[in-house]
Formats: C-alpha cells, sequence, structure tokens
C-alpha cells in the first residue's frame, strides 16, 4: 500500500534534506519541471502521494496557483500542493541528500510525457 502523506508530514520529508548540492540526483537542475528520466527515476525513491490529492483534483481540476504572474516553467512558480499539477504528483527522494522531488505525466495535448520538480521549501504553498 502506498504511504498517504499529509502536509506536516510532506513538510517534515522536505526539512529532511542534506546539502545545497548533489551530484546522484542534480536536484539544481529541476528547480522547474523537466523531464523525468528513466535515469532519475533509478535514483529516486518512492515515497507515495498526498493524501488529499483526490480533493483536491476534484476542487481544483486542471487549475494553476500562479498569484504573483510566474507560469508553469517559472523556476520560481509556487509549489501549491493544492492545483494541478501538484495535487496529482508522486512524491520521491533521492537515496544521496534526502532532497524531495515530485513526478507526474502530462498528458496535455501530446505523447504522455513523465516530468519531476524538485522541492524548495520556500516555494511550499497551502493553499485551498
Amino acid at each position: 500500500m502506498m504511504k498517504k502523506y499529509t502536509w506536516d508530514e510532506f513538510v517534515k520529508l522536505v526539512s529532511a534534506e542534506e546539502g545545497v548540492l548533489c551530484s546522484v540526483c542534480n536536484k539544481q537542475n529541476y528547480r522547474g519541471w523537466d523531464k523525468f528520466t528513466k535515469d532519475l527515476e533509478s535514483k529516486l525513491n518512492h515515497c507515495g502521494e498526498f493524501e488529499d490529492a483526490e480533493k483536491y483534483i476534484n476542487k481544483n481540476d486542471y487549475t494553476e496557483y500562479h498569484p504573483k504572474g510566474t507560469n508553469y516553467w517559472s523556476k520560481d512558480a509556487p509549489i501549491a500542493l493544492a492545483f494541478y499539477p501538484y495535487h496529482e504528483s508522486q512524491i520521491r527522494a533521492c537515496e544521496c541528500c534526502k532532497a524531495v522531488f515530485l513526478t507526474y505525466v502530462e498528458h496535455s495535448g501530446h505523447a504522455p510525457q513523465s516530468r519531476c520538480r524538485w522541492v524548495q521549501a520556500d516555494l511550499l504553498v497551502l493553499e485551498e
């Protein structure tokens, strides 16, 4: 059974990260959404998903959260867990530095694309 993370548990997981750079996951290259390669996937542990994902998917659908003019690709876009695509993401962590990543499969208007983003604690937002 897959672990379901509450907001508090997720924040605790994110706060366990060690170091600024990591040569295993190269988290510094994933500040914004990018391709989730098989190579990176092999270096990350699959931790689980969000406890209230279905509630937020039903409530916010494909709405993104960008109150300060950022966009999906922005490296400083908020990581708003109640909004797309975060609410449907899987939670993964680097075996080496414990950096947390969110991953999901994008299906919008093209062939499915696996994407990932490193979770930076200062960008986390819990808005509903």
